[in-house]
């Protein structure tokens, strides 16, 4: 549930998959990584030197025309020379040119609504009917917005977050009933559950718990 903006100044790294963006030079490598509703690849190899930032989803959608210029470039190199030429990085020059490069752009207040009702509310059917009504704009309107910043639709999203607390509930065994795991991560029945989750994990609910 969140976009992932990578710098890598090692030998190989490659993410394959929905929504990624690279850019490369002599500088170093950058990957923009965003939400996905199908399985991805990523494959490293060699000297391992990356730095990950874990972005709100939203951040996608502000990052993907920055990839290579100037702003970029420079949170790179300092980047660089913070966790992997000093001895000990200084936290407060990293989070000043974060922000720098993050503060133009301010979150639309219709996303934090979002954001909110998706983590408080519990996300049954004709919730989002329910959620388009206490925002000003027309539905397509915001299905629009959405779309240019999250790369996916509100309704996609929703199911993102389904399978994600699935995939926790899962990998905290501590229930066998997929059932009882669908239901609690909020799917209908265990048939909504199964084709949901396959399609955006590539398996069954199953087959992803017998995954050592």
């Amino acid at each position: 549930m969140f976009t992932e903006l990578i710098f890598n100044y090692g030998s190989r790294f490659e993410v394959v998959g929905q929504h990624i963006e690279n850019y490369s030079d002599t500088g170093g490598h950058q990957i923009l990584s965003g939400l996905k509703t199908k399985p991805f690849w990523t494959t490293v190899a060699g000297i391992y030197e990356s730095v990950g930032l874990i972005l709100k989803p939203f951040c996608y959608g502000l990052l993907i025309e920055r990839l290579g210029t100037r702003a970029m470039n420079q949170v790179s190199e300092m980047l660089y020379d913070q966790f992997f030429y000093r001895d000990h990085p200084i936290p407060a020059v990293v989070e000043q040119q974060l922000l720098e490069l993050f503060d133009p752009s301010k979150m639309d207040s219709d996303f934090l609504k979002f954001e909110h009702f998706v983590a408080t509310g519990s996300l049954e059917k004709g919730a989002l009917k329910e959620f388009n009504s206490s925002i000003s704009i027309s539905q397509k309107s915001f299905i629009r917005k959405f779309k240019n910043q999250y790369m996916l639709s509100p309704n996609e999203y929703v199911k993102l977050k389904k399978v994600n607390t699935a995939v926790a509930l899962l990998q905290d065994d501590r229930s066998d009933k997929l059932t009882a795991i669908g239901l609690e991560a909020g799917f209908y029945d265990q048939s909504h559950f199964i084709r949901v989750f396959k399609n955006f994990c590539g398996c069954t609910p199953k087959e992803f718990g017998k995954c050592p």
